[in-house]
């Protein structure tokens, strides 16, 4: 199984607390960005600058990495200025220990991140009926309800019930890959098992589809390349728009040949930063 992102994180930071940390330059060093295999490096640059966000934010260029662990390693041992990432993952680290902050970026800017989930293009009519579920249970209340287990309460300590999909004889069964490493939206419990937000909304879905679930574990960077393969059905996604107009959201990192549901959840984009970073906020 999948390592698990909370001890890689604690393991992590003991690491840190002897020696390594940022320490000041002249020399302008890269953001980290969680890779997205499929999409040429130049795309992503260009798709992240153009959301404005970190206009004023000193930086030289983007570095990439397939996870969380290794992305915290090198803001910890000072190869990265700060990495981007969604809020619910930034109060998730900072939880855990209370060595990070976010660089301000302009308040006023129009981008957020929003979760979603990519099929390939031939499951096109399995997206709408995602996406149509999604859709309800945002108008029920169950989305909402799932953000409150699964997010707000593993932010504030708590260890999410691990998930166990519904089995239906003889259905089909829908591969769902898991990273580990945005927690806590994908997520995995300390004995392996998954537990995050995503399985748990997936978990829901297969019920009103009546289909099974099957969790599979794969870096971040391999998400694309195991939806095209077919290794699995579903992976998860997250894409830069406008708040207030999901319908308009910049797809340029989307991989060929996929389709995208519904946006089931937003989240502020953050910059995260040591707390002893110049300009960081206190």
């Amino acid at each position: 199984m999948k390592r698990i992102p909370a001890l890689a994180v604690a393991l992590i930071l003991c690491f840190c607390t002897m020696g390594m940390a940022w320490s000041e330059s002249d020399q302008q060093k890269p953001l980290g960005h969680l890779t997205k295999l499929g999409v040429d490096e130049e795309t992503l640059n260009a798709q992240i600058r153009d959301t404005n966000a970190f206009m004023d934010i000193p930086f030289s260029e983007y570095q990439y990495f397939d996870t969380l662990s290794s992305m915290i390693l090198a803001l910890n041992t000072g190869v990265i200025d700060g990495f981007i990432t969604n809020e619910y993952t930034y109060e998730f680290i900072r939880s855990r220990e209370d060595l990070y902050s976010t660089f301000s970026t302009d308040p006023d800017h129009e981008y957020s991140y929003g979760f979603s989930m990519l099929l390939r293009e031939a499951d096109q009519e399995l997206c709408s009926r995602i996406s149509a579920i999604i859709s309800r249970m945002k108008e029920d209340g169950t989305m909402d309800a799932l953000k409150r287990q699964y997010v707000d309460q593993c932010i504030e300590g708590q260890e999410p019930v691990a998930i166990e999909p519904a089995h239906f004889d003889q259905a089909p069964t829908l591969k769902v890959a898991l990273t580990g490493d945005i927690p806590p939206m994908d997520y995995f419990n300390a004995d392996g098992t998954p537990a995050g937000f995503n399985t748990a909304l997936i978990t829901e879905i297969g019920k009103q589809l009546e289909m099974n679930v099957q969790f599979i574990s794969i870096d971040s960077g391999a998400r694309a390349v195991s939806l095209a393969s077919g290794d699995s059905d579903i992976v998860f996604w997250t894409e830069a728009a406008n708040y207030y107009n999901w319908d308009n959201a910049d797809q340029e990192d989307q991989p060929e040949n996929t389709v995208m549901t519904e946006i089931y959840l937003p989240s502020e984009i953050r910059l995260v930063v040591l707390k002893d970073f110049p300009g960081a906020d206190q």
